[in-house]
């Protein structure tokens, strides 16, 4: 009887704690970016929202190219596309160097290739970008905003 007694108990307590665990779990923006280029040429980055409230901001990034290699990078800034430092010495990419605090993630993507960055981001101006050669100059960049 007593071992029954201390069973209910601890089924119990198992129950209160796994219906507990989602009041724990930390929230999380979801955002689906898409690194695409065209043969005409043109590359460029589609987001499923430009905005998301502060706090922890998951990316899930997809290169849909069938023939580049892309890369996800985020700089909280205020520069605009045209103040971005060029590298003195390969002019086709952005100087990663003269920027504080550029996030990437972990590797760039081969084409069909996907990877995931989360981040805990403050309210601010964002910008997300390609930095393999010519691709920012070709317009692989996007204003997201944190409020």
């Amino acid at each position: 009887m007593m071992k029954n007694a201390i069973a209910g108990v601890l089924l119990a307590a198992t129950a209160a704690c796994i219906s507990a665990a989602p009041a724990l779990a930390v929230d999380t923006t979801p955002v689906t970016v898409e690194l695409w280029n065209k043969e005409d040429g043109s590359q460029g980055m589609t987001l499923s929202t430009d905005h998301a409230k502060a706090g922890k901001v998951t990316f899930r990034v997809k290169n849909s190219s069938n023939n580049m290699v892309h890369e996800f990078l985020i700089l909280k800034t205020n520069m605009t596309f045209d103040q971005f430092p060029i590298n003195q010495d390969n002019p086709a990419v952005v100087d990663e160097d003269k920027l504080k605090g550029v996030k990437e993630l972990s590797s760039d993507l081969n084409p069909g290739q996907d990877g995931k960055l989360t981040m805990d981001l403050k309210p601010g101006r964002y910008v997300l970008f390609c930095n393999q050669p010519g691709h920012f100059a070709a317009g692989m960049h996007l204003v997201f905003t944190v409020e």
